[in-house]
């Protein structure tokens, strides 16, 4: 069954307003203006100047009375925020557009509304608004955003900022709503894959002769006893005199299962090797799609749209081929991040026997331990055909694929986004 791109679970009406204290520049100004005001008040008691008694009275009517206007701030009464598209691909804009409704204001003062966007976005326009607050009670407006950085990003919540016409005070409230868009990971072209199969009959040369494609043909031997009648050649019989059988090329079509290692103790703290992990994925599914064949995701991260695993299996995207299996594969990874557990060895101990036979399981890493080197052996005598891609570069990349060249397994190596265009699997002990 093709596997829909799961969405996010949808989210509860906005809650009350969190009350932000007053920012401390504001405090510091209100303890500015106490002291002047009582240096002005020491003045006018022993000068006895008008001046000073009046500067003083109007000062602190001033003060109170922002002091009074903004005791009450503006109170968002609903708001709705609609994204032109729930995912996108890395510096493509969207279009929000958001409607705003807040409790009006009897005060003069202005009212700034404003979005709040992760560090990884950029607002191509205006994200927020500034009203004078009396005049309406609600608002609608649209802005562009783009995301630098694969992931699943949180636009919003609104802020909304309230302050006096003198400038002498003003306070901030926070919203609780916010909405979610996913960023693809990037996809470079990839060459032809030439991938061990296990699935009969298709467009991939098999090593196993069991699976013979009746429809390539390459000659004929003189027949055998037990040779089925559909594989006599009766053409050349004739020709011959004898019975003669077709001898037919060995082939299978390609069904690749890419199991994602983001176990955080595989990747070092801050690297670009996850970023580079998730790319070289969606590249790869890309490519083979493209070919019209079938792939399937899962990995042992952790979907960030969840708070934990739904099966055992982790996230998961069956099998499968077509545009619609392309948009859940690129979701997926657009919103997977590492996790400490499942280690690879253990996650591939638990999906053994979930994995589906006829595909080949390509797993996708940055380092290879003992222990998983272990469980991808025992994955390949139970009759799996296994590939491995190491992700990056350095002494442990180097170890990691001794390692699995140690066991057999076909594999390749993605120092860079660069070295995707010559992406080719080795078998070791192979020239």
């Amino acid at each position: 069954m093709r596997n829909q791109p799961r969405m996010p679970a949808p989210k509860q009406p906005p809650q009350p307003q969190k009350r932000i204290k007053r920012p401390s520049r504001v405090r510091l100004a209100y303890f500015v203006w106490g002291v002047v005001l009582v240096l002005l008040l020491a003045v006018a008691e022993m000068s006895y100047s008008w001046l000073a008694s009046w500067l003083f009275y109007v000062s602190a009517a001033l003060l109170l009375l922002s002091f009074a206007l903004t005791r009450k701030p503006a109170r968002l009464l609903n708001v709705s925020r609609q994204l032109s598209a729930s995912h996108a691909e890395i510096g493509q804009p969207v279009t929000v557009q958001v409607a705003l409704e807040w409790e009006r204001l009897s005060f003069p003062g202005w009212m700034l509304v404003q979005e709040c966007l992760p560090a990884t976005f950029r607002a191509i326009n205006p994200c927020g608004r500034l009203f004078l607050a009396g005049r309406a009670s609600s608002s609608r407006y649209t802005y562009q955003v783009s995301g630098s950085r694969r992931g699943y990003h949180r636009v919003g919540p609104l802020n909304i900022t309230c302050g006096d016409l003198f400038g002498l005070d003003q306070v901030t409230t926070a919203g609780e709503d916010g909405s979610y868009l996913t960023i693809y990971p990037r996809i470079f072209p990839i060459p032809l894959l030439r991938i061990p199969s296990n699935r009969p009959i298709g467009e991939a040369h098999s090593s196993k002769r069991i699976y013979e494609d009746a429809t390539r043909i390459v000659g004929v031997r003189d027949y055998l006893p037990g040779d089925s009648l559909s594989k006599i050649h009766w053409k050349a019989s004739a020709h011959s005199g004898n019975l003669a059988t077709k001898m037919c090329e060995p082939s299978s079509s390609v069904e690749v299962h890419m199991l994602l290692n983001l176990s955080a103790g595989d990747y070092p703290a801050g690297g670009n090797e996850v970023e580079l992990a998730c790319t070289t994925a969606a590249s790869i599914a890309a490519g083979l799609l493209m070919d019209k064949q079938i792939v399937g995701i899962q990995s042992n991260g952790l979907d960030s749209s969840e708070n934990e695993y739904e099966t055992f299996a982790g996230p998961l995207v069956n099998a499968d081929k077509g545009v619609m299996q392309f948009s859940a594969i690129m979701s997926l990874l657009g919103r997977l991040q590492t996790t400490e557990k499942p280690e690879l060895a253990e996650y591939i101990t638990l999906v053994h026997s979930s994995l589906p036979w006829t595909a080949t399981i390509m797993v996708i890493t940055h380092l290879l331990s003992d222990a998983s080197a272990t469980a991808l052996e025992s994955l390949q005598r139970s009759g799996f055909e296994v590939t491995i891609v190491f992700i990056g570069e350095g002494e442990l990349v180097d170890i990691s694929a001794a390692r699995a060249a140690a066991t057999g397994l076909p594999l390749a190596i993605i120092p860079t986004e660069q070295h995707l265009a010559t992406l080719e699997f080795w078998q070791p002990g192979q020239s």
